[in-house]
């Protein structure tokens, strides 16, 4: 009975040194050196989009149409603690949810039968200017003509690029 405790504790303690050592950063990452996420001291971006991705349902089945475009929002005061942020864009002012997940900002602002997310990646198109993505859903169920009764969704893509407190672009 004796063994089998010791044997016991034997993988126990292995199963910890092993656990404990997954925690830890493999050699290859330590050897590499961490990289700064540089999506975390944002506090202001400038965004264009160039290209838009939109879908209009025809007799019940989606059709996709790709254009260029040259759309533009501002986002300010962006507060990660507090996960706030206002994003200024076609629809006016609105209030947003910000989001920091590893190497990726995102903003949701939500208004009645909408719901537009804009994602920043801490991956440079340019220097200082980062790739990000914009989606816009809204559906408002009316029947009243002339209003379309189908949901409006599109998909935007192009850059951000850093603003200082005083809304200049960050050098």
């Amino acid at each position: 009975m004796g063994n089998r405790i010791r044997h016991g504790l034997s993988i126990l303690s292995i199963l910890a040194l092993i656990t404990s050592m997954s925690q830890l950063p493999s050699g290859v990452a330590l050897a590499q050196g961490t990289r700064q996420n540089p999506l975390t001291s944002i506090t202001g971006l400038r965004c264009r989009f160039s290209v838009t991705t939109s879908v209009l349902w025809k007799g019940g089945k989606p059709d996709v149409l790709t254009e260029a475009t040259d759309s533009q929002i501002t986002i300010a005061d962006v507060d990660i603690q507090d996960a706030t942020a206002e994003v200024t864009g076609p629809q006016g002012k609105r209030f947003a949810s910000a989001v920091l997940s590893d190497g990726t900002l995102y903003f949701m602002e939500t208004t009645r039968g909408a719901l537009d997310v804009t994602t920043v990646f801490a991956t440079e198109t340019s220097p200082g200017k980062f790739k990000a993505v914009r989606a816009e859903h809204a559906y408002v169920f009316l029947i009243v003509p002339p209003f379309v009764e189908d949901p409006t969704v599109s998909q935007s893509y192009g850059e951000c690029e850093p603003m200082r407190a005083s809304g200049a672009v960050s050098p």
